[in-house]
């Protein structure tokens, strides 16, 4: 009954709740719309029901509970596990905000009594071991990994890693710290969970054994429920889990499963490194093969001793002295060639400077043969190692260029710029965490670097640790007062961290230290913009276009600011000024697009969202647009084809259900509409316009009762929205129909 009775609830002033996902001993999960957001965007929301109000047992909840809000927010920094977007105390009540990911869990593809390939359980296997690699190198252990915890985003298709166990795990930290023994189940799915977890005491690799069971779910196509029946703990059955015979895979791939799944957590793989090392070997890697078949030839070798001695007694005389002679002539070229080879530093020396010559002129690979040769000659000499790595880099072989400057380091462990260039090599490599040690130990060399802070501080954006971000790039303002491209990062970092102030008093220091750039400019009037502040941001656009008259995107954005100023034509001019510079602007055709719907020009603003669509044609936005188009121009049939066409590219878009609804209306088609407008309000239950509309089709229908229901939700929230236009409507429908 608790459940039920919180939809419709506004949590923390904020997030009104729409849906009940999940509700248990530990506490309720709801999807949430966030009213203080454009647009209401979803939320899930996780609440955590402390086991008591006492002071003592409040206050020990609330300090557990940060502790895990904390871990989840540096977990939220991976692309693929949710952000945590807010956490808050309400009513003795614990809360979590996170992301909400739209997509498809993984249990939808794993259909019982459809086995998967081999090949596509490997790539699943690797898809979510990448994800667990960093949680468990936070120190933190999921507890819950399961299909329905997995989610296939839209509309990348990345596998998405939710519902940590964490918040059941502060449940049972609250009840062992107000002195009460632990009588709760063991935190988890049965069917995924290992020994050690149920008896309360999971490892690290107990959610490898979830992961191996995800696997060989898919692999023998058994429901999720059958997964307990395979255990076994026969001795003739030393993993502990019975199911080779059910699944058609290698028994290299079987081998990995058995280690994975293990009933005991010593005999499993001990990380998830192991685990894909093992993956990566079974499909083919050449050095890892040959060191496994070595043991295997030095054995057949030992084995056929006796008879090679044998042999060799065995031969003519003439053949063993011609057998001595061979072996002094190569006695003699290997003692030529150890000459000719010797260490030589000067010889060395000028080939290494050859190197530098010839890349200085471009030709990277005359340099890097050149630096070859130079090692060969004088192989401890870490400037050789560390030029041929700059070599390689730039012909954008960074992983050669990695291992030289691993061997520079190796020579010469003070080597800043090695580490420095190491660091970026691994930056480009996408290896952030390498990135960020190799320039922390730059800067522990050289603490005034500020290009080291400049560097390190974008691979923490890129990290999305803004906040770190924003740290480093304050370093090197400080050291670097007029670093205008310190002061642009810095502003972007705090943009991306919703400080749109603080990005707004950097780019305006950019301006004062370069007051004839754009950057500046452009970039401060975009975030005024999203600010809502309209008159700064075009003051700032007029700058931009001042300076460079050509600047096709500040025409672009300039006439995005009309049309929020409600200066239609002003939009339509500037929007054809970016039009004209570049034909191929999509964001100039769209805003256009707009302008003419506001101006009632329908062909033109059915003609540039044709054009929108035509340069961008995954962007629902631009069949949206068109479909408002037609829907004006009476073109009703069109405009439901479009309306449909934003569903199918955006299907959480409640805009494009609720304007289908309205067009669906206008054809008397009301049965439809109702459906729309149902859709639109369970994505946005905010929506006023919606609940009002619909109320318009149940009058025609005949529904008065439900009519007047709507009636008054969409007065509700009209009103809480500040539209008093809105509100007012929806009142004169109440009173009108009562």
């Amino acid at each position: 009954m608790y459940s039920m009775n919180m939809i419709g609830q506004l949590l923390d002033g904020r997030y009104r709740v729409v849906e009940v996902l999940s509700s248990g001993a530990f506490g309720q999960t709801y999807l949430a719309g966030d009213t203080r957001r454009p647009g209401h965007p979803q939320c899930v929301v996780k609440q955590l029901r402390a086991p008591g109000n006492s002071f003592t047992l409040v206050r020990t909840a609330h300090r557990l509970f940060k502790q895990e809000a904390e871990i989840l927010e540096k977990l939220g920094r991976h692309d693929q596990i949710p952000l945590l977007l807010a956490y808050f105390e309400e009513n003795n009540q614990f809360y979590l905000v996170e992301e909400f990911i739209p997509g498809t869990p993984l249990n939808k593809e794993i259909i019982p009594g459809k086995p998967w390939q081999e090949k596509q359980v490997i790539q699943l296997l690797l898809e979510i071991l990448e994800v667990l690699e960093f949680v468990h190198g936070h120190e933190v252990i999921h507890r819950d990994v399961n299909p329905s915890n997995l989610i296939r985003r839209q509309p990348d298709g990345k596998l998405v890693l939710i519902d940590f166990g964490s918040v059941k795990e502060v449940s049972h930290r609250i009840a062992e710290a107000n002195g009460e023994a632990q009588r709760t189940i063991a935190t988890g799915t049965p069917s995924y969970m290992p020994m050690e977890q149920f008896q309360g005491i999971p490892q690290y690799n107990s959610d490898l054994y979830a992961v191996g069971m995800i696997a060989i779910q898919a692999l023998t196509g058994i429901a999720s429920a059958e997964l307990p029946k395979l255990q076994d703990l026969n001795p003739s059955n030393p993993s502990g889990i019975v199911w080779r015979n059910k699944a058609e895979c290698s028994s290299n791939l079987a081998d990995i499963l058995e280690k994975m799944v293990h009933y005991h957590y010593t005999k499993r793989y001990q990380s998830t490194e192991e685990v894909v090392i093992a993956l990566q070997t079974m499909t083919g890697r050449p050095q890892t093969v040959i060191s496994r078949q070595e043991p295997q030839s030095q054995e057949s070798a030992s084995s056929e001793t006796p008879t090679t001695v044998f042999r060799m007694a065995s031969r003519p005389l003439w053949l063993i002295l011609f057998g001595f002679a061979s072996v002094g002539v190569i006695a003699v070229l290997i003692g030529i060639v150890s000459f000719l080879n010797r260490p030589n530093p000067m010889r060395a020396e000028k080939l290494f400077e050859k190197g530098v010559e010839n890349a200085r002129d471009g030709n990277q690979q005359a340099a890097i043969s050149d630096y070859n040769r130079a090692i060969k000659l004088n192989p401890s000499e870490a400037k050789y190692f560390y030029k041929r790595g700059n070599a390689y880099y730039e012909s954008e072989n960074y992983q050669n260029a990695i291992d030289d400057y691993s061997e520079a380091i190796a020579l010469n462990p003070s080597y800043v710029n090695a580490y420095f260039n190491r660091g970026v090599a691994y930056f480009d490599r996408q290896n952030y965490p390498g990135a960020i040690d190799d320039l922390t130990q730059v800067l522990r060399l050289k603490p005034q670097d500020a290009e080291a802070y400049y560097k390190r501080g974008l691979v923490y954006y890129k990290s999305q640790n803004y906040d770190a971000a924003i740290k480093d790039y304050t370093q090197v303002i400080r050291l670097q007062p007029n670093d205008v491209d310190a002061y642009q990062s810095r502003g972007v970092a705090r943009a991306a961290n919703n400080d749109l102030q603080g990005s707004i008093a950097d780019y305006t220091e950019m301006i004062k230290i370069q007051p004839e750039k754009i950057d500046g400019y452009y970039r401060r009037g975009r975030a005024r913009f999203f600010l809502g502040d309209y008159q700064g941001s075009l003051d700032d656009y007029n700058q931009v276009i001042k300076i460079d008259p050509q600047n096709e995107d500040g025409y672009a954005r300039r006439c995005s600011t009309y049309l929020n100023l409600a200066e239609y034509e002003k939009a339509v001019s500037d929007c054809t000024e970016a039009i004209q510079i570049n034909s191929e602007n999509g964001v100039a055709y769209n805003n256009r697009c707009i302008a003419y719907l506001n101006l009632q020009e329908y062909e033109k603003s059915i003609s540039d969202c044709t054009q929108t669509i035509k340069l961008e044609p995954q962007n629902p936005q631009g069949y949206t647009n068109r479909g408002l188009a037609y829907a004006s121009a009476n073109q009703l049939q069109e405009a439901i084809e479009d309306y449909t066409q934003a569903i199918g590219l955006s299907p959480n878009n409640a805009e494009a259900y609720a304007n289908r609804a309205n067009v669906y209306s206008a054809q008397e088609n009301y049965q439809q509409a109702i459906a729309d407008y149902v859709q639109a309000i369970r994505l946005n239950s905010e929506y006023a316009a919606a609940y009002y509309n619909r109320g318009l089709v149940r009058i025609n229908i005949g529904d008065t009762k439900g009519a007047i229901s709507d009636f008054e939700k969409a007065a509700q929230l009209y009103l809480e929205q500040g539209r008093t236009g809105g509100y007012r409507d929806a009142q004169y429908q109440v009173e009108r129909w009562r």
